[in-house]
Order: structure tokens, then sequence, then C-alpha cells
């Protein structure tokens, strides 16, 4: 179990930092005038794709965590 929390807080660290890498790219189109390359990239839905999936990563640890430590508290009982 605790190979799993490790594994998806792993996963929602590299999706916060896609998160990060494509709010800059979009930053940085905008800055430069390019609104329509960052369209065509379709960077708005990617990045909400990506907080969705940031999201549902944080609610698995949260379960997976609540699990495990039920889990220890009846064995020690």
């Amino acid at each position: 179990m605790t190979d799993l929390i490790r594994n998806y807080t792993y996963s929602r660290t590299l999706v916060k930092k896609r998160i990060e890498e494509l709010l800059a790219m979009r930053h940085s189109l905008h800055e430069r005038g390019e609104a329509l390359r960052a369209e065509q990239l379709d960077l708005d839905r990617r990045i909400r794709l990506l907080y969705t999936e940031q999201l549902e990563l944080t609610e698995i640890i949260v379960h997976l965590t609540s699990c495990q430590r039920r889990r220890n508290d009846s064995v020690e009982a």
C-alpha cells in the first residue's frame, strides 16, 4: 500500500510539473502576441484536463492513506 501511495504521489508531482510548463508556455505565447498558437495547441483544454487528473490523484492518495491508516489501527487493536 505504501508503494502505491508513493507512486500516486510521484505521478501527481509529474502532473503538477506539466501544468506549470503548459501555463508558462501559454503565458509566453500570449506575451509574444501568439494567442492563436496557444489555441491551436489547445493549451487551455490540456491544462484543465491535467488539473482534473491532479485532483483525482489527490483523491486516490487520500483514500489509500485512509485505508492504510484504518488497517494499521485494526492491527494495533
